[in-house]
Formats: C-alpha cells, structure tokens, sequence
C-alpha cells in the first residue's frame, strides 16, 4: 500500500458526507499530520477531485453540500410547525449550525450560523452521542424550551448532522413535540438517502 495514495482516499471517503470539512478535522480523522492532510488536499483539488470553500474548508467537487440538501427541508418544517429548523453538524467535537429557518413572528428562538454548542445535552445529543431514532428535549438544555431532532447519516451509516426544530414550551405541547420529531425524521431520512445516492 502506498502510503499518500492511503491517506488520499482516506480523505475522499472522510468527504463523501457532502459536508465541508477543515484541514483539522480532518487530519484528526485520518490521523496525520496537518501539512500532509493540506498537501494532499491541495493536489487534489487542482485535479479537480475536492474543492476549497471560501472559508478554506474542503468538500468533494461538484456535488451540493449537506447544506444546499437540506435547505427544503428546514423550510419545510419551518413553515409546518411555525417554529426555529436548524442543521448542525459534528465538528471538533461539538454541534456547529451551519443553516436555519426562522419564522418572522416577533418570539421566536434563534441561533446563529457557526454558533457551536455542547454535545453533552439536548435533543440534538441524544441522536449524535446516543444512539436514539429521534432525541426530543423537555427543557433539558434550555428552561422554557422544547425541541426534536433527528439524525443524518452519511453513505457508510455514520451519524455526521442533525436536523432540529426547537421552539418555546408554551407554543409546543408534548403531542406536537412527538408530531415534530417524526417530521424531523422524515426530512433526516430524505437527505441521508440522497447523500447515500451520491455516493453509489
């Protein structure tokens, strides 16, 4: 086995996800240096295989990201449960937000993009930490908040993003919480099939 050649396809497969990935990150995953990881990243993008984000990460070339996949369908929720939808993804160890709908009544909960918050506790925990289908937080992580989500996985089954729609206790009781975390699912499932797809 060819050593670069190894660590080349590692990083391919690392990518797959449709996600974007830093140098890192990804240097941790495939357990190599960082100036190896950015050199090869580097080759590979001048041949064309991955390409290079405006905030210096990496994704594989000419496919949409998980972002542009799941666009719809935080729309999609938003607009169904009139309540905050959020992507986040697992990077350097904690839940990164990389995309939201917000509805445009007055009170509403609200996050912003690259905001990171802890993988210890929440809805969002319960389905990337644990194992569970779908995780539904009962003021767990927040006092007056309520929340679902629901895993998406990449083409080898790896739990890599959640979708999450999180609102106030007063406007979600517990029978719309469960009819949330069912739609969470469905809209999780949807975009893992189409980055199972992409990568057949």
């Amino acid at each position: 086995m060819v050593p670069a050649v190894d660590k080349a396809a590692r990083l391919l497969s690392e990518l797959e996800a449709g996600g974007t990935l830093g140098i890192s990150e990804l240097a941790r995953r495939i357990a190599a240096s960082k100036g190896t990881v950015r050199d090869i990243l580097l080759t590979l993008a001048a041949h064309g295989l991955v390409e290079r984000t405006p905030d210096l990460r990496f994704r594989r070339a000419g496919a949409p990201d998980i972002v542009t996949l799941a666009a719809p369908q935080l729309r999609s929720l938003m607009q169904e449960f009139g309540e905050t939808a959020l992507l986040g993804v697992v990077r350097d160890g904690r839940f990164e937000i990389v995309a939201r709908e917000e509805p445009a009544t007055d009170l509403h909960m609200s996050a912003s993009i690259g905001r990171r918050i802890t993988l210890e506790t929440g809805a969002h925990a319960k389905v990337l930490r644990g194992r569970e289908a779908i995780g539904y937080d009962d003021e767990e992580y927040l006092p007056g908040v309520r929340a679902a989500a629901a895993p998406i996985t990449d083409a080898g089954g790896r739990r890599i993003a959640a979708i999450v729609v999180v609102g106030f206790k007063q406007r979600i009781d517990a029978r719309a919480l469960r009819r949330i975390g069912e739609r969470c699912a469905q809209a999780a499932g949807e975009i893992s099939s189409r980055l199972a797809e992409r990568a057949a």
